[in-house]
């Protein structure tokens, strides 16, 4: 899917992951912003271009890559902002969620991601199909948005 794509939804999912698991607002909102410049990590380096052709690579498109990635990026914001362990264990959580969200969005294309060594595709659903991205933007604000009502109550 495209980034724009990736950028909404690892939002939202973050957001929703840690206000519904009763993290502090600082936690959230730190969970969510992360999420968001997750996703953007793993297509800035995890891409190898070849002439006009730009494919994924195991690096970050990989259960491996992402879980990885989530906790380095949990460890720096945990150590930066000084969250207490509960708050860490769910900053981890979101993060991974979000990360994991990169995962399904592209294995829903031809060019699928990486599962412990194999490639997987669960569709063939072109990366930039206008439909589908849109649709899944608005899943990513809906879910920021309930995010936001759980935090509220």
């Amino acid at each position: 899917m495209k980034l724009l794509t990736h950028n909404f939804v690892g939002l939202g999912v973050a957001a929703l992951a840690a206000s519904l698991a009763g993290c502090s607002f600082s936690c959230t909102a730190s969970a969510s912003l992360t999420g968001l410049l997750l996703q953007n990590v793993v297509d800035a380096f995890s891409h190898e271009h070849r002439g006009r052709y730009t494919r994924r690579t195991r690096l970050l498109h990989s259960l491996e890559g992402v879980t990885a990635l989530a906790v380095v990026m949990s460890a720096l914001v945990v150590g930066a902002l000084r969250f207490e362990a509960r708050e860490s264990l769910i900053l981890l959580a979101a993060l991974e969620l979000s990360a994991l969200s990169h995962l399904v969005l592209d294995a829903l294309t031809p060019d699928g991601v990486y599962i412990l060594g194999r490639k997987v595709n669960l569709g063939r659903i072109p990366y930039d199909n206008p439909e589908v991205n849109i649709a899944l933007q608005a899943m990513g604000v809906l879910a920021l948005s309930l995010a936001v009502i759980a935090s509220l109550s």
